[in-house]
């Protein structure tokens, strides 16, 4: 390693060269190890065959659009104002979907009262007077000898209750189902809007969480060289007594020369990763160079400018005898692709960091953006409050081809029923089942059910 740390520039007030070109001149050094090449220290020193080709790029430090002190990061893609309102969904398509268990002819709850409330059979009659003596609801009718067996029925009418309905509107977030779902028509269309909905919304929340957990580089203005110039966001710099600086300053085009010439002028690879971290600089480089020196950096953001292309080769002092043997050794490495396979190792492979190269956004979901998918589901809610008239329609067509009776009167019959069970089933606080047999068998001579 030379004193002054450097690789090798040449000083035209002083007609002197520094670093390892230096070195190599003076003699304190036979061999120097990637060395760009360039037709200025080729006057001085010889190399060797070239290893590997670089070109010049810049790499930019921007700072994540999200705060490491935000322990409720994952509350950011939605404002406060859409969390309220998904909350309120669960609850209103919970309350639906329970009023269509009960109100459809279909449903789960609706099938099993009007079936208990038209059955002729024994059973159903003894649970309607049951019902009638104790001013009970059907669900506290059914009677048990022994707990256990009591534990293990799935004699449960009232199966999408308000409970068991939220339970499985909430657990839809989370792509987990229950065992009990709607077996209506409305209901099941319900379900299917909703988890339509559920779909799109979590999708939105997963991109915009990636988003806000990427790094905001859509703020990066600068692409290429040419417009670093025309900016005043960045500074930027090179390392001075560099290949890459000398390439520019002599260049034909005065945009690369000024661009050389007005920088900053690095002193080290250390300087300038420094100055980057600390924002606003722009540091140009070799690309291989920073990244390799920014693999681990997932906040860094490079750029390949697809110019000055230079190529790395080893220096010799001039007539130096090492310089065929390693020729012949170089050819031999890159017939066998050693070369790439290292590169790829050491740039690209081992203990590299996953970072992604993404473009962040991190505009939180308000209502006004959301509102078309709200508009979904109320468009399907409404839907559905049309199929289920389009049941209870349907059925008492059914029940006048079964009854051979006029479908006015059926419709009728349905209706009534459905009122009579508004009232006496569905707002009935439940009572003990055991105290309702004992206060039956108290009036009665009936035999337990």
């Amino acid at each position: 390693m030379p004193a002054d740390k450097k690789y090798g520039g040449f000083n035209k007030d002083t007609k002197e060269w520094n670093g390892m070109v230096r070195d190599l001149i003076d003699r304190k050094t036979d061999l120097t190890i990637a060395l760009s090449v360039n037709t200025e220290r080729s006057e001085y020193i010889d190399y060797t065959a070239s290893f590997y080709e670089s070109q010049a790029a810049f790499t930019v430090y921007v700072q994540s659009s999200m705060s490491s002190s935000n322990i409720f990061f994952f509350l950011e893609p939605f404002q406060i104002t859409v969390w309220v309102t998904i909350i309120g969904l669960i609850v209103v398509v919970a309350l639906i979907t329970s009023f269509f268990s009960k109100l459809s002819p279909y449903g789960s709850y609706g099938r099993r009262i009007h079936a208990m409330q038209t059955c002729t059979c024994a059973d159903c009659s003894t649970r309607r007077e049951i019902k009638r003596r104790n001013k009970c609801g059907f669900a506290d009718t059914k009677t048990y000898n022994c707990e256990l067996d009591k534990a293990d029925s799935d004699d449960e009418i009232d199966d999408l209750n308000v409970y068991n309905s939220t339970w499985l509107i909430g657990t839809g977030f989370v792509l987990q189902g229950t065992d009990t779902l709607p077996v209506a028509p409305s209901g099941r269309f319900l379900l299917f809007m909703w988890w339509l909905f559920i779909m799109i919304l979590t999708s939105m929340y997963t991109a915009n969480l990636t988003a806000h957990l990427t790094l905001e580089r859509s703020s990066i203005t600068v692409t290429n060289l040419d417009e670093i110039l025309n900016q005043n966001k960045y500074e930027w710099g090179l390392i001075t007594d560099r290949n890459l600086e000398s390439m520019m300053l002599n260049h034909e085009e005065e945009k690369y020369r000024s661009l050389a010439g007005r920088g900053v002028k690095l002193q080290s690879l250390d300087e300038g990763m420094q100055r980057v971290k600390e924002g606003g600089f722009i540091f140009i480089d070799e690309s291989s160079v920073l990244s390799f020196n920014f693999k681990d950096e997932c906040e860094a953001v490079q750029t390949d400018t697809g110019k000055f292309n230079n190529q790395w080769s080893f220096g010799t002092q001039v007539n130096s005898p090492y310089a065929s043997v390693i020729n012949n050794m170089f050819l031999q490495y890159r017939e066998r692709g050693w070369f790439s396979t290292k590169f790829d190792e050491w740039y690209t492979g081992g203990d590299e960091v996953a970072c992604t190269t993404s473009v962040g956004n991190d505009t939180k979901f308000d209502l006004p953006i959301l509102s078309g998918l709200f508009l979904i589901l109320a468009v399907g809610i409404a839907i559905s409050f049309v199929i289920v008239v389009i049941e209870i329609f349907y059925v008492s067509y059914q029940d006048s081809r079964e009854s051979m009776g006029s479908y006015c009167e059926c419709l009728w019959n349905r209706i009534r029923l459905k009122l009579w069970a508004i009232k006496d089933e569905w707002f009935r606080r439940p009572r003990n089942k055991m105290n309702a047999l004992t206060l039956d068998n108290k009036n009665s001579n009936a035999e337990p059910l």
